[in-house]
Order: structure tokens, then C-alpha cells, then sequence
């Protein structure tokens, strides 16, 4: 029988761990959930409920349940938020910047999905006091050297613009790149740099 360090089994070490030993930050799952038509891609976007970022768009999503996988997850709060249920997900990125969240550490796992040939009529649900489509156009510019992507999303009888700018990914191989909000934040928490990233994934498939 193995033991440790300190003579313990693995079932002893077990017996005495401290979950509360060590920080324990809180995990959701986003979805960025597109669909086209003509052509033309839409996102699906929740109007938050609640706070934080009340009354502000963002993609739907919420917090892992403890037996839950981030893919069980990311589809049980589509589902719950927009009545749209059974479909694919993707990992697209994960989100860890400490104050990305202003009630505790959240890391957030990102999701990408593809609506097409399913049924999504959205019906806000859960804390989200509305959810509908946003058809998204993307303009690329250069300034004073960067690449920049305009955003324009239009639905819900809104339209919003934000714009990211196209940087390579901190700690990640060469090609690799991220996606950094800049200017005016429209969109709640990262989630504008979540869904450029999701955005680059759908043009990819399409």
C-alpha cells in the first residue's frame, strides 16, 4: 500500500483534506449561440435580470453545478434562460481575469454553438428578463498600427457597437491571439471579447 510523505494512505490523506485549504474560485459557462439566415449570422443574446450588470446584454450562461461538467452546464442554462435545448457546444476559451466579476473570482469556460436546422424560438427564462437574436456585422480596421474589429449587433430593437482589438495571446504560441475590448463596454462583463473570439469561430465553420 502506497503512502505519502507523511506515512498517510491515500484514503487517510483523503480523511483529513481541507477543501478550504486553498482559494476556490466559482466556474460558469457562457454560450455564444449562432444562427444564420441569408447568409447573415445572428447571436443569441440575454438582457441580465439582475445584478451584477442589470438591464445589460450578454451572452447566456451561469454557474457549474457541482456535479455538473461545463458542457452539461453551458447547455442546462441555455436551456434555462432561452428555452432552447438539446444542442451541440464547443469550448471555444476560458476566462480567469480575477476582477472580470465583481461579486467573487469566477473563471468562466466559453462556449461556441450552431443553431441552424434547430428549433429556437427564444423565450427569456431564469434571470434573464428578455433574450432574442442580434444580427452581427464585423468590420476589420487598422489605427496607429492595431488591428481593430467594429461590431455592430441589431435586434431586440437595439443596436449596439463595440469594438476589440486583435492582439496576440499573453503566454500563447505564435499566431495565437486574443481579443481585447476597447472604448465603451456594451456588453456585460468580457463578454465582447468572449464573443469576437466565438464570432471567429462561426466565420471558420462557415
Amino acid at each position: 500500500m502506497l503512502r505519502d510523505k507523511n506515512g498517510l494512505t491515500e484514503a487517510e490523506f483523503l480523511a483529513r483534506y481541507d477543501a478550504g485549504k486553498y482559494p476556490r474560485p466559482s466556474v460558469t459557462a457562457d454560450v455564444a449561440a449562432f444562427l444564420h439566415e441569408d447568409g447573415k449570422p445572428r447571436v443569441l443574446l440575454v438582457r441580465r435580470g439582475g445584478h451584477p450588470f442589470i438591464g445589460t446584454w450578454a451572452l447566456p450562461g451561469g454557474f457549474v453545478e457541482p456535479e455538473e461538467t461545463v458542457e452539461t452546464a453551458a447547455r442546462r442554462e441555455l436551456w434555462e434562460e432561452t428555452g432552447i435545448e438539446n444542442v451541440p457546444v464547443r469550448q471555444i476559451g476560458t476566462y480567469s481575469d480575477p476582477h472580470r466579476d465583481p461579486r467573487t473570482r469566477v473563471i468562466t469556460v466559453a462556449f461556441y454553438s450552431c443553431l441552424d436546422g434547430l428549433s429556437a424560438q427564444p423565450k427569456a427564462g431564469d434571470d434573464a428578463a428578455e433574450a432574442g437574436f442580434f444580427e452581427i456585422v464585423c468590420t476589420p480596421r487598422a489605427e496607429s498600427g492595431e488591428d481593430l474589429l467594429d461590431f455592430t449587433l441589431d435586434g431586440c430593437g437595439e443596436t449596439l457597437h463595440f469594438s476589440v482589438r486583435v492582439v496576440p495571446a499573453p503566454g500563447g504560441f505564435e499566431g495565437d491571439i486574443a481579443y481585447e475590448p476597447v472604448g465603451e463596454r456594451v456588453l456585460a462583463s468580457d463578454h465582447e471579447s468572449l464573443l469576437a473570439r466565438a464570432f471567429a469561430e462561426d466565420r471558420k465553420k462557415g
